[in-house]
């Protein structure tokens, strides 16, 4: 039966409106698509408009984490002078202000800034990340590697990603890159490390942190400002790339060339699933469960623990730092591997690599950690092992007791590097609190000559930048007898490598427990260490954010909560976006003859340079077993001694 006119009119009209709606949604009409372009991405993430009460809300949180939270809030206004260390005052209270004086175009854009500002101060324990705004992943289909070539280190063409861009030709990989947007390549690319990456104070770990070494990288998602990488809108739609590649028949490495050639190469956005309408996109990725309490009384106030726990597992994001789709509020924890124990072959068998991914050992995972440390270390000496090379690139920290195990196992135990807290009433009531109920992380701190939260009561003050008179808690330690509780093992004593047979090897990225690990086996144990990477013809650093210990708001709340403070006045309200933000909390200092509470001794403001210094090359760059064999002839050979400052 034929539909009748008056149907078919009413049909026609229901999908023309449906039709002039999706056109005025820039959100619908990339739903569903798996790429986008820059320009249809942004209208997405720009078509939510700026909300100055939920900006207001966004800020006051911010402001009271770093103002009473924040350990290194007064120094990074007036940070001291350090050689070997780039450091640029930044007053976050001031920069919050100006922020607010800003009648921003959209949402994103407010959002972004708060993240930029805290970015400045350079210290990765301190970021704001608005998840509404991190769910497209933008790819430069061209990929780049700092590589020395000749004995000059050049920018290079490490792979291209022609699945998101199909006119990227796999015959660009190895094709040097002299220009980037009209400038000399590796100008271009220092600059950027400088002024855009805020992974480290140290612009070698940065310069390292913005490149790629496709086979080298333990999965630390680092999206924020790589340079072929973000989950944030880039600043531009297009680069500009100048290449030249070698002739048909020869290496790189002969230097005979093609003419060379310029492309321009567009950021592709890849879309996130599971929404097809900017509304669906604002209630899936943005729609914090708290937002609907933000007129609500401070007394009526309770957490959403689902929704804090999902945020702090970081099971917020569509896509994971490959572009594959994740289950979205599906609470997961960290798993490994964690470590990889490898005898090198050949000529270099005396040689044992400890690759230590990461410090974020899983509760139920401690065991099976600490049993295979022990185990393959005895293997190792069973197998002839004369030198280790501990390999800590692209390790992002996390426990900071298994950090602790380690050292104690290889070396025996260090005393533990003077730490302490800054001080607030607020933060006060919440450790006595955890000592009252006996619950949460604040029952881990320990000061010799004070009992229970005396350690935090009993105030000292130091200066700090500019102000005089910042009050701290009394030095403290770390207590891992928690850590120790969940774990069985036999006692291992090591009697076969001194710190002479062990090389550390860190191409910067080993923050947080990271770098304290390091930085204790260099300068109490005497470990030697070798820089991997950088900016060729100035010292680096082994270690990057060295800070202490930090927190995030969503584990922050999630402890308030439990210990019934979440009404307290002075606690941070949660984003009425879904975000989530970090800080330092626990500064440690460098052991020092007497220990003084001085910011120069602090292992954030220090400057502590590797020992010797390797860079990858065509033969080592796509082969980590290559690259370990490289620092491996320079080890056995006695070519890295620990150089005493």
């Amino acid at each position: 039966m034929l539909p009748s006119r008056k149907n078919l009119l009413g049909s026609l009209a229901l999908f023309t409106l449906l039709g002039s709606a999706r056109a005025q949604d820039p959100c619908a009409l990339i739903a569903g698509n798996k790429t986008a372009s820059f320009h249809d991405a942004m209208a997405c993430l720009d078509h939510f408009k700026y909300d100055k009460e939920i900006a207001q809300q966004t800020v006051d949180t911010v402001r009271k984490v770093t103002n009473e939270l924040y350990v290194f809030n007064d120094v990074a206004a007036s940070p001291p002078t350090v050689e070997g260390l780039a450091l640029s005052p930044v007053n976050i209270s001031y920069g919050l202000d100006l922020i607010l004086q800003e009648d921003w175009k959209s949402d994103r854009q407010f959002q972004e800034s708060v993240a930029l500002l805290l970015d400045k101060v350079q210290d990765a324990h301190l970021s704001y990340s608005p998840f509404c705004y991190r769910q497209f992943i933008f790819w430069q289909p061209i990929q780049l590697n700092a590589l020395l070539r000749n004995q000059k280190l050049i920018i290079n063409v490490a792979y291209v990603k022609d699945d998101v861009w199909p006119q990227a030709s796999k015959d660009w990989v190895g094709c040097e890159v002299t220009e980037i947007d009209g400038s000399e390549a590796m100008d271009m690319i220092v600059n950027y490390a400088v002024n855009n990456n805020g992974e480290s104070k140290d612009v070698n770990t940065c310069f390292n942190h913005i490149m790629n070494t496709k086979s080298y990288f333990h999965g630390w998602d680092d999206g924020a400002d790589d340079l072929g990488y973000h989950r944030f809108l880039p600043a531009q739609e297009f680069h500009n790339y100048t290449m030249r590649c070698a002739k048909s028949g020869t290496l790189p490495i002969q230097e005979e060339y093609d003419a060379p050639f310029t492309v321009q190469v567009p950021w592709i956005a890849q879309v996130p699933p599971n929404y097809s309408t900017a509304d669906d996109y604002w209630s899936t990725f943005c729609q914090s469960a708290h937002q609907l309490n933000r007129n609500t009384t401070k007394r009526d106030i309770h957490y959403d623990l689902h929704e804090l726990k999902n945020i702090y597992e970081g099971e917020v994001f569509a896509l994971d730092s490959e572009g594959r789709s994740v289950a979205l509020n599906a609470v997961g924890s960290s798993k490994g591997p964690y470590i990889e124990f490898i005898q090198l072959e050949g000529e270099y068998k005396n040689v044992g690599v400890i690759d230590i991914q990461s410090f974020s050992i899983a509760s139920g995972d401690r065991q099976t950690f600490v049993d295979n440390f022990i185990s393959s270390l005895k293997d190792f000496e069973a197998k002839g092992v004369e030198k280790i090379i501990l390999d800590l690139s692209t390790n992002g920290g996390g426990d900071a007791c298994a950090g602790e195990f380690l050292i104690s196992t290889l070396f025996g135990s260090t005393p533990d590097y003077p730490s302490d807290i800054k001080y607030s009433p607020f933060l006060d009531r919440v450790i006595q609190a955890a000592h009252e109920q006996e619950q949460t992380k604040w029952l881990d701190y320990k000061s010799t000559g004070f009992e229970g939260s005396n350690w935090y009561t009993n105030t000292t003050s130091y200066v700090r930048g500019k102000n005089p008179n910042v009050k701290f808690s009394q030095p403290i330690s770390l207590s891992c007898d928690g850590w120790a509780d969940t774990i069985s093992t036999k006692k291992y004593t090591n009697t076969k490598w001194k710190p002479s047979d062990v090389l550390i090897l860190s191409d910067g990225r080993c923050g947080s427990t990271c770098a304290i690990v390091a930085s204790r086996l260099r300068v109490s144990h005497k470990v030697p260490a070798m820089g991997l990477g950088g900016i060729r013809g100035n010292r680096m650093q082994f270690a990057s954010f060295p800070g202490g210990e930090s927190d995030r708001l969503s584990s922050f709340l999630i402890d308030l909560e439990v210990l019934g403070l979440a009404n307290d006045p002075d606690a941070p309200s949660p984003f009425p976006e879904r975000a989530d933000m970090g800080w330092t909390f626990r500064e440690v200092y460098k052991p020092t003859e007497k220990f003084t509470g001085v910011e120069t001794d602090l292992l954030e403001y220090s400057a502590i340079n590797a020992d010797c210094r390797m860079h990858f090359d065509d033969n080592n760059a796509d082969d980590i077993k290559k690259l370990w064999a490289d620092v491996a002839k320079v080890f056995v050979a006695g070519q890295c001694p620990l150089i005493e400052e």
